[in-house]
């Protein structure tokens, strides 16, 4: 699993140094392929020597060794990143615990956005974008995200197919939506509607427009399982990473890096790299927000929402990362 760490850095890093808002340095295609040529050789060999920023004190994980990255899934089909944000999971990164845990928080969250009033969580990301869910986040439910990744759903039908597919176990019940949805989206590529449809259910190597086409499927359940079929995507992809090659990994990269935005700062993904380098075994953990028990659903100016017991799900939350009661109680 260290490999996985070390490639989940490495995308972190190429997305850093050509999206960042605040990058530090960009980084050449000639210097990328210099990297990962380097990447493979220390994972062969078991080591890697880093070259860290002049300035470097603090590691981007703090002394807690804890990274949190908010990846929020748009909900845009064009290449732009403009819309709601219909998917939004915390994924913290304790590199001294050697864990990863993902955090779910339901699109329909009734929460307050700081100067708009209370809403839906993803009109969040119309109003003011990454930060501004960032914030309402932080407001509502006390967690302090240290950076961020926005995609839109194309984009993770690239990313997978670059990576050779992911594992995932198909139900029954899944099968004729999942069909459904990759079909119109056959449809709007002006290829036949029945290309790429699976025939059987179980478990599958599933293709980029498969796996977007599993993540999407809302109507046969209800959201809350939707979430976990998003949840269950990423742990695929993150598993992948760790059976792909260099090469796939570079093929990634090329897809990935034009269409995605982030915050995160060449130093920080420097700081990560070193630190992961380091972890041998990692665990994968999920939750989704709100906890069962712990909201209503209630329709407010004849719009549907589920209004969350905060103090519950603060509670909730803090007992999955932290595994201790919450401290504070945001209003």
């Amino acid at each position: 699993m260290k490999k996985a760490f070390i490639l989940f850095s490495v995308f972190l890093l190429l997305l850093g140094s050509c999206s960042a808002v605040n990058a530090d340095i960009n980084l050449t295609e000639e210097d990328r392929n210099v990297l990962l040529d380097m990447l493979a050789e220390a994972d062969e060999e078991n080591r890697l020597y880093m070259v860290l920023p002049e300035d470097f004190q603090i590691p981007a994980t703090g002394l807690d060794g804890e990274y949190r990255l908010l990846i929020l899934g748009i909900d845009t089909d064009r290449d732009d990143l403009g819309g709601r944000s219909d998917t939004m999971i915390l994924a913290v990164l304790n590199t001294r615990l050697k864990t990863l845990k993902l955090v779910s928080f339901m699109r329909d969250l009734y929460v307050k956005i700081p100067g708009r009033g209370h809403n839906k969580l993803n009109a969040a990301y119309a109003f003011g974008g990454a930060n501004l869910v960032m914030k309402t986040i932080e407001e509502n439910f006390g967690i302090t995200v240290d950076g961020y990744l926005s995609i839109n759903f194309s984009l993770m039908v690239n990313l997978v197919d670059a990576i050779g597919g992911v594992e995932l176990f198909v139900e029954e019940y899944e099968l004729k939506p999942l069909n459904g949805i990759l079909g119109y989206f056959n449809y709007l590529r002006g290829v036949p509607e029945e290309f790429g449809m699976l025939s059987a259910s179980g478990s599958r190597i599933l293709t980029g427009l498969q796996a977007m086409s599993y993540a999407r499927i809302r109507k046969t359940d209800s959201d809350f399982d939707r979430v976990v079929r998003q949840q269950k995507v990423i742990k695929a992809i993150y598993m992948q990473l760790n059976q792909s090659s260099f090469s796939q990994l570079a093929d990634a990269v090329t897809a990935f890096i034009p269409r995605v935005g982030t915050d995160v700062t060449m130093s920080d993904v420097l700081s990560l790299l070193t630190e992961t380098m380091r972890i041998d075994n990692v665990s994968i953990d999920t939750l989704s927000i709100p906890v069962k028990g712990a909201f209503a659903s209630k329709l407010i100016n004849k719009t549907y929402f589920l209004v969350p017991n905060l103090k519950r799900n603060i509670s909730a939350i803090n007992e999955f990362l932290y595994n201790q009661t919450a401290m504070q109680i945001v209003d």
